[in-house]
């Protein structure tokens, strides 16, 4: 009885053990399938909230461009509204302009202002021009003024100088457009310049006409200087031309004058260049000038080479010349040379003339050597010019320097002229030195 009870506990706790066992291992699976359920669960969350932050971030990210954006065109319209509210209007500069006493100020002013002239705002600017005189005295101002205008209403400007004036002065002014509308515009201001009406003005056009035209078209405004006919102005006209040409270089400059054909014109050419360039490049004009030694054309530029050159090297130049074939260009070379050398060392100047073999050819020498050193020495300068051998230059420099010597010491004049030998009528002419003028006396000081 006692064993059955046994027995039947025993199995009571082996099944309960059983049946532990076995709910445990059923109670773990679904745990476990649980566990993966929801594993999968968050890795799917885990996700979706990487895929809606990367999602996030495009949006952050294009938004930051987009303000950024925004952002520098506000700044850029911003820093617009302060330029402008900073930059002053026409008219404000232009009362600057016109209070301004400094000239390197008020020249400054006024073409601030000028860059900004259009057809808007004309009207007040020229209400600012009204109290300024329409003359020479203000010519610069003008030619500024003129030059801006005749950008947009080259007609318009051309009146308003008929307006204000009349004559010579109204043509110099309208020349100040001209250059102007020809620096944009070349073949209608030329056009303008050829009208009948205009013919009477025509050569004072021609200035403003060309030198505009020059400015931007060098070969098209040369051609049209080498069809004029006429005369002295035509000549300034290729000075202009040259003066471009120049600009350049030597090189191209050179050429330029070398082929031109009419003898007036080319000499004028050469002239102008030798004015413009011996100074700095007295070698390279001397080389280049060598080749023309039997042009007629080139006596002017020999002269003018002599000058320059003689001005900072007297002694290179007067060797220069020296060595050139006897005739014109070395006689004004050698006179241009002298007159410069005698200022800086009379006494160089005439060791040299005095090694010289006596000849016509350098009476033009004497005369200008004489008559600058009279300017310190009229006694010594008198030597020199009685050694003339032409007659008239002889006279000539004489009378120049005898009326010098005068103002210097009158009684010695008056003790050597008795016995010079000269004419009643030439020392009566030294002894009435004429009255030097303001700039004349800038010398004595």
């Amino acid at each position: 009885m006692e064993g059955s009870k046994l027995r039947f506990y025993l199995s009571l706790i082996i099944g309960g053990v059983f049946l532990f066992v076995l709910g445990y291992y059923f109670g773990l699976s679904d745990t476990r399938t649980s566990s993966v359920i929801q594993n999968a669960e968050n890795r799917r969350d885990e996700e979706d909230k990487k895929l809606s932050l990367a999602m996030i971030d495009k949006v952050s990210a294009t938004q930051s461009v987009f303000e950024e954006s925004l952002n520098k065109q506000a700044s850029v319209a911003l820093e617009e509204e302060i330029l402008s509210s900073r930059t002053p209007g026409i008219r404000q500069i232009l009362e600057e302009f016109a209070a301004e006493s400094n000239p390197v100020y008020k020249i400054s002013r006024l073409a601030e202002a000028m860059k900004q002239l259009n057809e808007d705002n004309l009207e007040e600017t020229l209400e600012v021009f009204e109290s300024i005189p329409f003359g020479f005295e203000n010519a610069q101002e003008y030619k500024m003024l003129l030059y801006a205008w005749s950008q947009f209403d080259p007609y318009g400007a051309i009146d308003y100088c008929k307006q204000r004036s009349s004559g010579i002065g109204s043509g110099f002014a309208i020349s100040g457009v001209l250059e102007g509308w020809a620096a944009s515009n070349s073949e209608d201001a030329r056009l303008w310049v050829e009208r009948t009406e205009n013919q009477g003005m025509a050569k004072l056009y021609n200035f403003g006409l060309v030198k505009g035209w020059a400015s931007n078209d060098l070969n098209g405004a040369s051609a049209y200087v080498m069809s004029l006919k006429g005369g002295d102005e035509v000549n300034k006209l290729a000075g202009i031309i040259a003066d471009q040409y120049s600009k350049r270089g030597f090189e191209d400059a050179s050429i330029w004058a070398e082929s031109i054909e009419n003898p007036k014109l080319k000499e004028a050419a050469f002239s102008k260049l030798s004015r413009s360039l011996a100074r700095d490049k007295p070698e390279q004009m001397a080389s280049w000038l060598t080749e023309h030694t039997d042009g007629k054309y080139a006596v002017k530029a020999f002269e003018n080479l002599g000058s320059k050159w003689s001005e900072t090297d007297p002694e290179s130049a007067i060797n220069y010349f020296s060595d050139l074939p006897e005739g014109k260009v070395q006689e004004v070379g050698v006179k241009s040379v002298i007159g410069n050398w005698a200022k800086q060392d009379p006494l160089a100047a005439g060791n040299w003339l005095n090694d010289q073999s006596p000849s016509p050819r350098l009476d033009s020498a004497l005369a200008n050597y004489a008559t600058t050193v009279s300017l310190d020495d009229g006694a010594s300068a008198m030597d020199w010019a009685v050694s003339i051998s032409e007659d008239k230059l002889q006279q000539k420099t004489v009378r120049q320097v005898g009326q010098e010597w005068y103002r210097q010491d009158k009684d010695a004049v008056e003790e050597w002229l008795p016995q010079s030998g000269l004419s009643e009528d030439l020392q009566n002419s030294i002894r009435k030195p004429p009255k030097k003028n303001w700039w004349q006396s800038l010398r004595d000081l």
